[in-house]
């Protein structure tokens, strides 16, 4: 560029400014598709923690005991095969000390803090089959938790016989009105260690069979809450000692000869404050505890003066009576892998013993076979001439006759 027949240059600051301006309009322009681009689609993706997954399991996790317990056939002596499971492994070193110490209202087995699901569109997470089922929204549904028959414990809230007297054994129960046929009730264990089996005998078994939940089992609130609205009634179970020297297999809150009475009613108050609506309790295993009188009486005391029901399937309270104890009249075989046909052999022992006494109550441990077999079995009771009632209306008719 020439002015007055000189060339002229720009100063260098000048054209170093210039680029710097250009740069600086690039940069501006780029930002602002951006910002645009990103607008259009913040509706399609958003990552939010606000949605915790309590169920959600830990990326690792040693075996549980809930794949122990299917591993686990129990005989008509539900005794006589419990296998060993060493506290580590079935809980983890933080279980071992887990009744000591702790707060009002918290839970000895509280789930992980980094235990959460990141969900990708925005909306909250959402727990498994939250929304019930067609077959829930049919059924009876068993009534909802009532303050008056709830107490405060250190543990939490625990059941207790309310101001008027009624009791959980009578208002959690699934309304049922006795016919002519022979009645079978059936109550299935070990529900809540896995969550599939615990979802499908929800929602595929018939409402009057009643459901038995493991103490240690995790969200037991959320698993009560499906229970009731398709209609089961339920129970919580009680882990004792199976034969001597073995109870701690069974966890911290393990009920044991070996334990003077206070720490067994301290682990008893622990379960019972577990979950909320349940018309009784039941053993699992607990051959050798059951069979100690100066170890099972004070806990047979405690859960009535709860207003709670027990089931007893060892066979050594057999003579019992009052206090709302009942004797199961069968123990069905699970019948694991090769040996499922034994589920179909006890049941149509159970039918037979109905037909001979009017009534009979059966109790087994979930498996996926186990499971297959029940949903078969209560499906054609009716064409064979036997009522399914749930447990706690064999133990009212047991009542009515003693």
């Amino acid at each position: 560029m020439r002015i007055g027949g000189r060339r002229f240059k720009l100063p260098v600051v000048s054209r170093l400014t210039l680029a710097w301006l250009a740069f600086a309009a690039l940069a501006a322009g780029v930002a602002l598709y951006t910002a645009s681009d990103d607008s259009r689609r913040r509706a399609a993706i958003a990552m939010t923690v606000e949605g915790i997954e309590r169920i959600a399991p830990p990326a690792e996790r040693a075996p549980s005991i809930a794949d122990k317990i299917e591993r686990q056939a129990f005989g008509r002596q539900a005794a006589a095969s419990a296998i060993e499971i060493p506290v580590e492994e079935a809980f983890g070193d933080e279980a071992e000390d887990a009744l000591e110490g702790i707060e009002a209202g918290a839970s000895a087995f509280a789930d992980r803090a980094d235990d959460i699901v990141i969900t990708v569109d925005g909306a909250p997470a959402r727990a498994i089959a939250a929304t019930p089922t067609l077959a829930s929204l049919t059924s009876l549904r068993i009534a909802e938790p009532d303050a008056a028959l709830l107490q405060r414990t250190a543990y939490g809230k625990a059941p207790r016989i309310a101001a008027d007297g009624r009791r959980a054994a009578k208002v959690y129960a699934r309304p049922f009105t006795p016919g002519e046929s022979p009645h079978v009730a059936l109550i299935v264990g070990g529900l809540g260690l896995n969550r599939a089996l615990t979802e499908r005998a929800i929602d595929e078994l018939p409402p009057e069979v009643t459901l038995a939940f493991a103490p240690y089992a995790r969200d037991l609130d959320f698993w009560a809450r499906r229970a009731r609205e398709a209609g089961h009634e339920f129970m919580i179970e009680l882990p004792m000692e199976n034969r001597s020297g073995e109870g701690e297999a069974l966890g911290p809150a393990t009920l044991l000869t070996s334990r003077d009475e206070a720490q067994n009613l301290q682990r008893l108050d622990w379960i019972l404050s577990r979950a909320e609506g349940y018309f009784g309790v039941t053993n699992y295993l607990g051959a050798h505890f059951s069979a100690d009188r100066a170890a099972v009486d004070p806990v047979l005391a405690r859960v009535a003066a709860a207003g709670l029901a027990y089931v007893d399937d060892t066979g050594a309270l057999k003579g019992r009576k009052g206090g709302g104890v009942a004797i199961v009249s069968r123990l069905i075989d699970p019948g694991f892998g090769a040996e499922k046909t034994r589920t179909a052999r006890d049941l149509e022992s159970l039918e037979k013993y109905a037909a001979r006494s009017g009534e009979a109550l059966g109790k087994t441990y979930v498996n996926a076979d186990t499971l297959d077999a029940l949903v078969d079995w209560a499906g054609g009771l009716g064409s064979r001439g036997v009522a399914l009632a749930p447990a706690s209306a064999v133990l009212a008719m047991r009542a009515t006759d003693s």
